[in-house]
């Protein structure tokens, strides 16, 4: 967004069928879903978009995701070409709606309401899913038909993908996805890598059973002290001719064991 607003590229991002067609602009069929045209439509667009993807991104998997968002992407391309260029002579704006719509679709059909009556309005009750459509209707509806149209067919693109995403895509986009993905993503810096190894490695050390993480191992528990001796065995031990003293103490050692007890005070 912000290198095709420093540079005013913004009108050469749309899908204008017109330039497609009469003057062989392919490239905007390509370029037309990189980035919002606005400002406004870039964050609200970025709060719909970002969060959905990444929730069904782990839902599904990356690689069916992957395949999921270029199938629908496709298909949603040509039902614009056909859209734009006979019925709606106009201009669609840059910015992947498609794409919304598509994530929209998978939203709509898979996400239960938890809450129906999440909140009311006049009446009428709305679940928590209500605050998600509000949020991608502010983009979706801030250019009229422009952005209106490439929203509902990513939508029903979306539908048609559902099953057509377990067929996976070639090996060789998903390695072209992998170098491109590591471009713009920053590897550990070796000091965090070094403390993630030794962290792995004491881990892999610890005794099993042992505290995981920061936590200390608990102090031993200490040694509880035996029970009072029975007045009964110290009575049997002193009518045989032992002291008192020396037959608490006998009994105390061998946790008024009488036998032990006794054996102790004759050895």
């Amino acid at each position: 967004f912000v290198v095709a607003e420093m540079n005013k590229w913004h009108d050469a991002l749309m899908l204008d069928t017109t330039k497609i067609f009469d003057h062989a602009q392919f490239y905007r069929i390509f370029v037309c879903n990189l980035t919002f045209a606005s400002m406004g439509e870039l964050i609200f667009g970025s709060m719909a978009l970002c969060p959905l993807m990444r929730r069904f991104e782990r839902e599904m998997g990356s690689r069916r995701f992957a395949a999921f968002i270029i199938y629908s992407s496709f298909i949603s391309t040509i039902f614009e070409l056909i859209v734009f260029n006979i019925f709606f002579d106009i201009d669609r704006y840059s910015g992947p709606y498609p794409q919304l719509g598509a994530v929209l679709a998978l939203y709509h059909k898979f996400t239960p309401r938890l809450h129906p009556k999440f909140f009311g309005v006049l009446g009428y009750d709305f679940s928590e899913k209500s605050m998600i459509y509000g949020l991608c209707a502010q983009v979706i509806l801030s250019g009229g038909l422009s952005t209106i149209i490439p929203t509902f067919v990513g939508f029903l693109s979306g539908l048609l993908c559902v099953n057509l995403s377990e067929t996976e895509l070639p090996e060789f986009v998903y390695t072209m996805g992998l170098v491109v993905g590591k471009a713009f993503v920053d590897e550990s810096p070796p000091i965090m890598m070094s403390r993630t190894v030794q962290r792995g490695a004491e881990r892999a050390n610890r005794p099993r059973g042992a505290p995981t993480g920061g936590a200390r191992a608990p102090a031993p528990a200490a040694p509880r002290p035996p029970p009072p001796p029975p007045e009964e065995a110290i009575v049997q031990l002193t009518s045989m001719g032992f002291e008192r003293q020396a037959v608490v103490r006998a009994l105390q050692q061998t946790d008024n064991n009488i036998e032990a007890a006794a054996n102790r005070l004759m050895g």
